[in-house]
């Protein structure tokens, strides 16, 4: 949703899904398993990112497809005795030419009027590698790309502001490789600015001259999966209003540390945000 006037972020989700998330006593491997709870919810990476925005007070338009091709279903098993979170991914599928050509015009015309763009998320098997590249270069603004391997390489050459990425989306990407050493490598190729997030473990930011590495909040989590793309929303949240990129991707954290604690993907509680935020450290890395 837009505000007249207000400089919103455009999100980029290509990929939409039904996140079913179902809750049981202990997960037995090869034996019936009875849920506790179902619940569904639409999601994907660009309608998670759009959603926390939206949440957090922000503007936000969310382009993608419109499509006559089933939907896909993502299933959630979260094993209450264990706490762990099993994720089952079913692919989307490939869109069709004229689809493409309808999601490139409408990304034109809204692109022309936002004031960051946010792409997140792996393509559809079979899609061009150059989808990402395409839309960093005709953004012609600042762009946040959270993805990995071929298609994100491509989009570096246009120079996003910010590539974010975690530490197995990294190795994906490059090979085995230190954090920071891989984050240069990144930037070398065109990224503005590098974050590299490791979940609890904590998270680095890479820029040009400087490497800032960030301990997030203790929590116990209830269900990690789109914490990642909670980050990513704070990060835009915090840029549109004016925050140093330290301190944007300090909100971030504090984003992804309030998604964990909600039972499905792509939530936030904004209470729980102001709480996490003086929680989560940042020190700048002499190395």
């Amino acid at each position: 949703m837009t505000r007249q006037g207000e400089k919103f972020a455009l999100c980029v989700g290509l990929t939409p899904t039904v996140q079913d998330t179902r809750v049981v006593a202990r997960l037995r491997i090869g034996d019936v398993n009875r849920c506790r709870s179902v619940t569904r919810t639409i999601s994907g990476k660009g309608i998670n990112v759009a959603r926390v925005i939206e949440t957090l007070g922000g503007s936000v338009e969310l382009v993608g497809f419109r499509n006559d091709a089933p939907g896909r279903v993502c299933v959630t098993i979260r094993d209450e005795a264990t706490g762990r979170v099993t994720e089952l991914v079913e692919e989307a599928p490939l869109p069709k030419p004229g689809e493409w050509r309808a999601f490139y015009r409408q990304y034109d015309r809204l692109v022309k009027r936002a004031g960051l763009v946010a792409i997140s998320g792996a393509l559809m098997p079979g899609a061009p590698a150059d989808v990402y590249a395409k839309l960093c270069a005709a953004a012609k603004k600042p762009v946040i790309i959270d993805s990995q391997r071929e298609p994100l390489l491509r989009a570096l050459r246009h120079r996003p502001l910010l590539a974010k990425l975690n530490v197995h989306e990294l190795e994906n990407t490059l090979g085995k490789t230190p954090v920071v050493a891989g984050a240069r490598q990144l930037i070398e190729r065109g990224a503005g600015n590098v974050l590299v997030t490791h979940g609890a473990k904590g998270a680095w930011l890479v820029t040009p001259a400087a490497v800032w590495f960030f301990t997030p909040p203790r929590i116990q989590p209830v269900n990690p999966i789109g914490s990642g793309d909670a980050v990513t929303a704070g990060i835009v949240v915090g840029f549109l209003r004016g925050a140093e990129l330290p301190e944007a991707v300090r909100l971030g954290i504090a984003c992804g540390a309030a998604n964990a604690l909600t039972p499905t993907s792509g939530q936030v509680i904004p209470g729980d945000v102001r709480r996490l935020l003086p929680a989560v450290k940042l020190r700048r890395v002499r190395l």
